[in-house]
Order: structure tokens, then C-alpha cells, then sequence
């Protein structure tokens, strides 16, 4: 916490309240400073600012060279101690409807002025701090969890496939449970590590060639022991076999986000996966005839932290990070995300993105 001290960026300058009044100007002209601390002695009496002199001059029915600063002080002033909060000075500035606060030190002594304007500006630099060291926490954190945890998940599959030996159907059964939980992890944490990448600014877009059925036939293969019974998954390309330019890696994560989030929504019925291309732009479609959106949570739905159901006894699981990153990829992308949404029916979310074609190029797979 930064304290008043830390904040004085420049000598006091103090007048008495029997100093005329163009003198104080005087002062503060050649010292280059907005306002003046009046005082008889320790502690400072008021605060007048340039303005005040000038507004009382120009308003003054007689002699200018007649009045004091003692004439312009209005209220009494407010000090602090230089070993205060900026907060608690922040604070006091607000009540008290001042602009600067006199900075006294332990004897009463006036050591210095602390403005609303350098508060801000401390408090705003510690907010800003605080949040880079959270990101990178948080982003170091994330990358060590991604080594151990796909370790985890790799050896339940090899457990799932029956490398090592059969296993009982009671064995398949608690397996199964955590082969779910651990691609939960695996999904959690990515997404909390390209979250963290997107809010250091460390994201760029890295085109290549793509093949956008060979793209939907992997994001098929890893969906294929994540639907539900009762689901059907569809995949849709409607773009034939010439590439598109883009980010793969990128368009991949949005794409199995949607998927991972239609899923979630829909107990039964189909999630379906449509490519499109015209006029520069691929538009990936999916539509799902899962529980649907309110209306009233349309426009929040991108946000951190943010699901349909935000209550504490929510039926569904996850973090409301998914969508947000979504939203931050396409806008890296330089591209739209859209949803149109009716509760009981279902949800259709609409990514499109800049994507060329290059006929004649080959697509090169992850």
C-alpha cells in the first residue's frame, strides 16, 4: 500500500495570510505551481489556489494592491500525515470535496501537497501491477499443471483402451468417471493459460494453410467419446477440398469451445457443425437443441465469469471462461461471433473470421 510520502512529487510553497495578494501570483508564476499553502505556523491554516487570486482580483471593486491572501481562503484547510494511505487520503479529498491535501509532517510541520490527481494516478499504477502479477501467476501456474495433468489424462486412456490388461465393467465404469474429470482439467487449464496470454497482450495470429474438413474431422475424433447418449454430433463442410489461410491453431480452440459449450447445454436431440466460405470469410455455425438462453442474458454471455444460469445451485459445470476466451480469440482473429438463442429450443452460435483461399496450396496438419 503507497503511502502520502511516496506520492509528493514537488517542493511546498507556503505564504502568510497578511501576503498581498499579487505577490502570492508572483510566487506561484516563477515557481511554476498551482496553489499555495497559507500559513501563521505549523499546522498550515488553508489552501488557495491560482485561480482563487486571479477570480478575486478580477472581481475586486477596489485596489488590488490593497488585498491579502487571507481575503480568497474560504474553508480551513485539511491536512495529512506523509505516513497515510493514499487510499485514506483519497478518501478524505472525496468527502471533503478538496482537490489537494497539505502533507504534514510528525511535528505539524508542512512538508509537502498531495493532489486527487497523483492519488489517482498511484492507486491506478498498483491496481495495474497487482493485475500483471495475478496474470503472471496465474500464467505459470497453468503452464506447470498442463504437463502433469495431460499425463494423468494419457495413462486413463491407455487404462480405457486396455493397454496394460481388460478391465471389469465396475473398473470401465470408475474409469470412465475419471477420464471426464481429467479431460474437465485438461480443458480448464488451457483455457486459463490462452486466457492469460490474452490478457498479457502475448497472442498473435499465425496463418497457414488449412483443410478445413481434415480440421473437422480431428475436432471429430476428439468429441467422439464426449457426447452424451441421447446426442447426436454432425459436421457439416461445406467448403470442398481448397484451403483457406488462417490461424489453425486458433480457429481450432474457438471451434471446440462452441462444440464443448453445445454439448454441455444439450441433454438430447443433435449439436451440428456447419463451414461456409464466401468473399473472403469461413463462418463456422453451431446450433444445438439444448436448454437455450434467456433474453436478458444475451448480451452478457461473452463475459468472464458469465453462464446462462449464474445461481448456486446452477446445474451445469464449468467457470464461464470458455465463451469469454472465444470472444477475445475471434477479436484477435479480427473476426464476429454472434448467438441467437430461444429458451426450450436451443442456441446457434456464428463465428466468422477473415480466411483467403489459395488454390494450389497444401494444408498442413497439427
Amino acid at each position: 500500500m503507497r503511502t502520502v510520502g511516496a506520492l509528493m512529487t514537488s517542493e511546498v510553497s507556503t505564504v502568510g495570510p497578511d501576503v498581498p495578494l499579487l505577490e502570492a501570483i508572483g510566487i506561484m508564476a516563477r515557481r511554476a505551481i498551482s496553489c499555495v499553502v497559507v500559513r501563521d505556523g505549523p499546522p498550515p491554516i488553508g489552501v488557495v489556489t491560482e485561480r482563487d487570486l486571479v477570480r478575486k482580483l478580477l472581481a475586486a471593486g477596489r485596489d488590488p494592491a490593497t488585498l491579502r491572501v487571507g481575503d480568497v481562503m474560504t474553508a480551513p484547510v485539511q491536512t495529512v500525515t506523509r505516513e497515510a494511505s493514499a487510499l485514506e487520503a483519497f478518501q478524505l479529498i472525496r468527502t471533503r470535496a478538496f482537490r489537494r491535501l497539505p502533507v504534514v509532517d510528525e511535528d505539524g510541520g508542512l512538508v509537502g501537497i498531495v493532489t486527487q490527481s497523483d492519488l489517482l494516478h498511484a492507486m491506478i499504477a498498483d491496481m495495474e501491477e497487482a493485475s500483471r502479477l495475478k496474470s503472471d501467476v496465474l500464467a505459470v501456474i497453468s503452464h506447470e499443471l498442463r504437463t502433469p495433468i495431460a499425463i494423468v489424462a494419457g495413462y486413463v486412456e491407455l487404462l480405457m483402451d486396455g493397454t496394460f490388461e481388460p478391465l471389469m465393467p465396475a473398473q470401465q465404469e470408475v474409469v470412465a468417471h475419471i477420464q471426464h474429470a481429467s479431460s474437465q482439467l485438461v480443458d480448464l487449464v488451457n483455457t486459463a493459460f490462452e486466457l492469460t496470454q490474452l490478457e498479457a497482450g502475448r497472442v498473435s495470429v499465425t496463418p497457414r494453410l488449412i483443410d478445413v474438413g481434415m480440421l473437422l474431422e480431428e475436432l471429430g475424433d476428439e468429441f467422439e467419446a464426449r457426447v452424451p447418449e441421447g446426442v447426436s454430433l454432425h459436421w457439416h463442410n461445406e467448403l470442398g477440398a481448397e484451403p483457406i489461410l488462417g490461424d489453425h491453431a486458433k480457429i481450432k480452440t474457438t471451434l471446440k469451445s462452441l462444440v464443448d459449450n453445445a454439448l454441455k447445454f444439450t441433454s438430447a436431440g443433435r449439436v451440428a457443425v456447419t463451414a461456409t466460405w464466401a468473399e473472403g470469410l469461413v463462418t463456422f455455425v453451431v446450433r444445438d437443441t439444448g436448454v437455450g438462453i434467456p433474453a436478458a442474458d444475451l448480451s452478457t454471455i461473452f463475459d468472464m465469469f458469465r453462464q446462462g444460469d449464474s445461481s448456486g445451485t446452477r446445474r451445469f459445470e464449468g467457470f464461464g471462461l470458455g465463451l469469454h476466451v472465444v470472444k477475445r480469440l475471434v477479436d484477435v482473429l479480427g473476426g464476429t461471433i454472434t448467438v441467437d438463442s430461444t429458451p426450450g429450443v436451443g442456441s446457434t452460435f456464428r463465428m466468422t473470421v477473415p480466411a483467403p483461399r489459395t488454390a494450389g496450396g497444401q494444408p498442413a496438419r497439427l
